[in-house]
């Protein structure tokens, strides 16, 4: 199961990104049994297994992994290889990609590793600063939906306030000044003086506003 894990961890005064490059595989006991070293086989596998993860990638192809052994009651063997690699790059690549729910396993137990070997961080410590760091990504996700928001509804109100300041209504010469059509106009003219550059100028506000937002970290 070759994986590419995205994490963010903080090193002050920055979030530094990371990725995870691993493989995780668990050969039965027949399979073990079918190469003169199943062990080492399995061993070979799963480095392998951390190259093809990213091909392209300098730390995956030289880097030598950390490997974890898991021997299971049934005599089964799972090994996992990791790399911890930190060119944007493969950050930025393995950040588009879903986890089922067999890979968001790994992934956390990546994610927990990568925040041991930079941060120092146990177990616990490792989720919690994963799910810290959870919380302030989802944070970051909200305030830019928010900021977006802002600009479309300042748009909207720039896009009305500009036109009505710039409405001055003249009543045409063989128009009676007691008509309905005069009423209407001037009121309208009245209206649109009164509201056409505050709407504006406060469109433009939240506008700049919602974009400060969207942009802030």
């Amino acid at each position: 199961m070759p994986l590419n894990v995205p994490v963010t961890l903080t090193l002050p005064p920055l979030d530094q990104p990371f990725t995870v490059h691993a493989d995780r595989q668990r050969w039965s006991p027949e399979r073990l049994a079918a190469e003169p070293d199943g062990r080492a086989a399995l061993e070979a596998a799963v480095r392998a297994g951390v190259r093809s993860a990213a091909a392209a990638c300098a730390y995956a192809g030289l880097t030598e992994p950390e490997i974890t052994v898991t021997e299971h009651p049934d005599g089964s063997v799972a090994m996992t290889a990791r790399v911890l690699c930190d060119e944007p790059e493969c950050h930025a690549a393995a950040g588009g990609r879903a986890f089922d729910t067999t890979e968001s396993a790994e992934a956390r137990a990546c994610a927990d590793w990568a925040a041991e070997k930079q941060l120092g961080l146990a177990a616990g410590g490792a989720a919690r600063h994963r799910d810290h760091t959870l919380a302030r990504t989802l944070e970051r996700a909200r305030r830019r939906r928010a900021g977006r928001g802002l600009m479309l509804v300042g748009g909207v109100m720039a896009a009305a306030g500009w036109p009505m300041s710039e409405y001055d209504y003249q009543r045409p010469a063989d128009l009676p000044g007691n008509g309905l059509s005069a009423y209407l106009g001037e009121n309208l003219g009245q209206f649109c003086d009164t509201l056409g550059n505050p709407l504006l100028y406060a469109g433009i506000a939240v506008f700049f506003y919602g974009f400060v937002r969207a942009v802030t970290k």
